[in-house]
C-alpha cells in the first residue's frame, strides 16, 4: 500500500511548484501546491480573473477545479416593453456597466432555429440583418459567457430592460479544466489564445 501511494504522489510532486506567463501582452502565474491546491491569476487584454481550489494531474495534463464554485454573473429581465415589428432594443439599468457601448448575445432565428452571434449599436438596437428572433442569450461583456435566455414573441418587437448582476465576474469557473504538461511547461487555452506557464520556482 505504501509503494502505490508513493508512485500516485509521484507526479504531483513532479509538477507541483510556481508558474509564471513569459509571453507579450499576458499577465500570469499558477501556484500548484504539492497538497493538490492551486491559485491562478490571469490579466490579459481587458480580462482580468483569478480562481483557487483543487488539482489533479492525469493522462498528460493537469486539470483545475475551482474551489468553492463562484455564482456566475447574469443578466435579469426587468421589463418587456413592445417596440415596431423586426426591431429589439437591449437596455441596462444596472451601474458598473454603462449604456453606450455594443453589447452581444446569440441569437436564435426563427426560420433557421439555429444560433448566430449579434450585437447592438450604441442606441441598443441589435442588429439583426432584417431576421426574425425567437430568443436571445446575452453574454458577458469582455469575458463572453452566456449570462441569461430570453425567449422573444417574433410577431413584435421587443424593447429590453435589464438589470445586470456581476456576481463572482472575475473568479474563473474550471471544471477538470485541462492544462498539457511538455517540456515547455504548462499550456492553457483561454479566450482564444495559449497562456503558456513557465516553472520559475518550487
Amino acid at each position: 500500500m505504501l509503494a502505490a501511494g508513493v508512485l500516485l504522489l509521484a507526479p504531483v510532486a513532479a509538477l507541483a511548484g510556481l508558474y509564471q506567463a513569459q509571453q507579450m501582452e499576458v499577465g500570469a502565474a499558477l501556484e500548484l501546491n504539492a497538497n493538490g491546491t492551486f491559485r491562478y491569476q490571469l490579466d490579459y487584454g481587458a480580462v482580468s480573473e483569478h480562481a483557487e481550489g483543487r488539482w489533479t494531474s492525469e493522462g498528460g495534463a493537469v486539470r483545475l477545479t475551482t474551489e468553492p464554485r463562484p455564482k456566475s454573473p447574469r443578466f435579469e429581465l426587468v421589463r418587456d416593453d413592445p417596440a415596431p415589428p423586426g426591431e429589439i432594443f437591449l437596455q441596462l439599468e444596472s451601474p458598473g456597466l454603462g449604456n453606450g457601448f455594443r453589447m452581444q448575445a446569440l441569437a436564435t432565428d426563427f426560420m433557421s432555429k439555429e444560433q448566430r452571434l449579434v450585437e447592438t449599436d450604441t442606441d441598443g438596437r441589435v442588429e439583426a440583418d432584417g431576421r426574425s428572433i425567437t430568443a436571445l442569450e446575452l453574454l458577458v461583456p469582455v469575458y463572453g459567457t452566456p449570462a441569461g435566455r430570453f425567449v422573444l414573441d417574433p410577431r413584435h418587437g421587443h424593447r429590453l430592460r435589464l438589470r445586470f448582476h456581476a456576481n463572482d465576474l472575475t473568479t474563473a469557473d474550471f471544471e477538470r479544466e485541462p492544462l498539457e504538461t511538455g517540456r515547455n511547461g504548462l499550456v492553457l487555452k483561454r479566450y482564444d489564445t495559449e497562456i503558456r506557464f513557465m516553472r520559475v520556482g518550487p
